[in-house]
């Protein structure tokens, strides 16, 4: 075989890989974050930490990405965490909320391994948090109440393709799921039912669609994209507390945020 035709098997091998996974993307789930931290955003209860007594109230929050926290069982440290390739992590922004603590060296142990982070790993369900040189400052697994990929919750509407979302935000758009027979929505004016059905294979259905017909001029434009979006949803990812819904090419159609028990 010639240089030639050799260049042009090898192009055709690699635009038939490419179409394959192509097809295989649209077939499976949504698409991830170039990071890959989606795995961390949970509530974590730490199992042991770097010069610390380890007392079973010790907890690191990631399920909120812009407004994560800890404790070790008094003060509440609020941060946010930045994250870059290679596991990268870095605790940015952290702030205590003062509080009365008889014994403050649990606090300040924490903080100071907080600052330390440096990277993260995620294995077999079990978080570890490291320092520069590589030694763990937290060793961590999922809390009892972590909702996880927990679907079947009230989810307020962040933002929706091509709608006004301040406006969404404004009126208090919502997904209540916690029913799935007899899901709710409202995107600041009429009622919106519907009979919900999810997999763990990230599929999602929204079938028999009803509303109310009241005619809201503040909200007719978002309401008429939403009923449109609708019948379009085709898969769901769960990160933490934020939810987004995609159509069968992996176009983000809807994202919303979930309060956090």
């Amino acid at each position: 075989m010639n240089m030639n035709r050799y260049k042009r098997v090898l192009l055709l091998y690699s635009i038939v890989a490419w179409l394959l996974i192509v097809a295989c993307s649209r077939k499976g789930a949504p698409p991830v974050s170039t990071m890959q931290t989606e795995g961390l955003h949970h509530k974590w209860k730490v199992s042991s930490a770097n010069d610390m007594e380890v007392n079973g109230n010790i907890y690191i929050d990631l399920r909120d990405v812009h407004h994560s926290g800890a404790t070790a069982g008094c003060r509440y440290f609020s941060f946010t965490p930045k994250f870059g390739h290679y596991n990268r992590m870095q605790i940015a922004n952290m702030a205590a909320h003062l509080l009365s603590c008889t014994d403050d060296r649990q606090d300040q142990a924490l903080q100071l391994n907080l600052e330390s982070v440096y990277s993260f790993s995620l294995a077999g369900g079990q978080l570890r948090l490291l320092a520069k040189d590589g030694h763990v400052l937290f060793s961590a697994e999922k809390a009892a109440d972590d909702e996880g990929s927990f679907i079947s919750r009230k989810w307020l509407i962040q933002q929706m393709i091509n709608t006004d979302n301040d406006q969404l935000i404004k009126d208090k758009s919502f997904l209540d799921l916690t029913d799935l027979a007899r899901a709710r929505a409202g995107v600041g004016c009429n009622q919106f039912s519907f009979k919900v059905t999810a997999d763990h294979t990230y599929h999602i259905a929204l079938e028999n669609v009803a509303a109310t017909e009241m005619y809201c001029q503040h909200a007719a434009t978002n309401e008429s994209v939403f009923t449109k979006v609708l019948p379009l949803i085709n898969k769901y990812q769960v990160v933490g507390n934020t939810l987004k819904l995609f159509d069968k090419d992996n176009v983000l159609l809807l994202a919303a945020t979930a309060a956090l028990q």
